[in-house]
């Protein structure tokens, strides 16, 4: 049966309205991708298919595109991308009621993302080949997108058919201890994690349209969870910044393109925000899991975990015993450089080069002073 788009759309985009505060009678559970048995991902591929079918991929690359400028670089941003995928996922579960999408715990791979089984042919597929740069593998294999106008699939990776590194779980980490607002907050997860995936996987990844490749799902479902953890840190009801129109945003300001209160969103299983993570499981947990690493960070030099890790050192009084007790027992390895995308980001309209560079330089002077310590990484 064909499903009317402007109908069904309609219909998910008042849901909120009605009682968004209200708790949720059933909350499905977004697990690591690679977490999934195989009928779980069989049944995101055959949704995922059904929907370019019924041109829903376009429907939702037209929207992010149309209002791409409204909702980056300003605190719609966060709140924005958790209605938007949210609103995908509801429209996937009019196909078949067990749709929940994943994330990718990406700080599993950050050192070398390219070879990560997720982008393999088991999953998102890898990078494009051929004088275009189209996906011949995974879950959009040869896929034909329609938005902006007919093309394939295209990726095109920052290191030929590698990825330079990406950002390191305990750099995250430190970013939701020394944010105190949301202003801050998302600008730094907006111009390092967030910016860094979309720029160095390239292709439609790095477009407005940049939904067009599935892989834009289980990126921002990942960052919804690095909120959802800031959130749970002592921000849950945090909200401040500016909007697009330079005026202060408040959790009555209104979210672009669906004309619903920044409230409606904030509060996961309230609402239609009927969902919650699951922690990885295949693979590592990461360091927002648990704060695994804090015992790892206790050895650090007390100047150094007080600089970027303020609520560990305010929480604990440590030892200063720094490098010697650090890596007693373990073997030592570096945590590496970012990738500074400044460059690409700068030839792209809708990217913060001079952001995400400042954003950059303040994470490699966390590696540096981490590096120097002697900390061993998670990952």
């Amino acid at each position: 049966m064909h499903i009317s788009k402007h109908l069904l759309a309609s219909t998910i985009i008042g849901a909120t309205l009605a009682a968004p505060a209200r708790k949720c009678d059933h909350t499905v559970t977004r697990k690591e991708v690679r977490d999934l048995s195989p009928g779980e991902w069989k049944i995101i591929t055959d949704t995922v298919a059904r929907m370019q079918e019924y041109g829903w991929l376009s429907y939702f690359s037209s929207i992010h595109s149309v209002y791409f400028p409204a909702v980056h670089g300003m605190s719609q941003f966060l709140p924005f991308h958790r209605r938007f995928v949210r609103h995908f996922e509801m429209v996937a579960q009019r196909f078949d009621s067990r749709f929940v999408l994943p994330y990718w715990n990406e700080f599993a791979d950050y050192r070398d993302p390219a070879a990560s089984e997720v982008l393999s042919e088991r999953f998102l597929g890898g990078n494009g080949q051929g004088s275009d740069s189209c996906v011949m593998d995974g879950i959009q294999a040869n896929w034909t997108m329609h938005y902006p106008q007919d093309h394939c699939l295209r990726r095109k990776f920052n290191n030929g058919d590698s990825i330079k590194p990406w950002f390191s779980s305990e750099y995250i980490d430190s970013v939701i201890q020394r944010s105190e607002t949301m202003a801050v907050f998302r600008e730094r997860i907006e111009n390092t994690q967030h910016g860094l995936v979309h720029l160095s996987v390239n292709g439609d990844m790095a477009a407005h349209h940049s939904i067009n490749d599935f892989l834009f799902l289980l990126h921002h479902t990942f960052v919804d969870r690095i909120w959802a953890k800031w959130q749970a840190d002592g921000h849950e009801l945090t909200f401040d910044g500016p909007d697009h129109d330079q005026q202060n945003m408040t959790l009555d300001s209104q979210l672009q393109f669906y004309h619903e209160p920044i409230e409606s969103v904030i509060t996961l299983g309230r609402g239609i925000m009927c969902y919650e993570y699951a922690d990885p499981e295949s693979s590592q947990p990461d360091i927002l899991t648990k704060r695994s690493a804090d015992t790892r960070l206790l050895a650090l030099p007390r100047d150094v975990l007080c600089k970027w890790y303020p609520k560990t050192c305010a929480e604990t009084p440590g030892d200063g015993t720094g490098k010697a007790a650090m890596v007693q027992g373990k073997q030592y390895r570096f945590l590496p450089m970012p990738a500074d995308v400044s460059a690409e980001a700068a030839a792209l309209p809708g990217f913060d080069a001079d952001a995400i560079k400042l954003m950059t330089d303040n994470a490699r002077q966390f590696v540096a002073d981490m590096n120097a310590a002697g900390y061993p990484p998670l990952y």
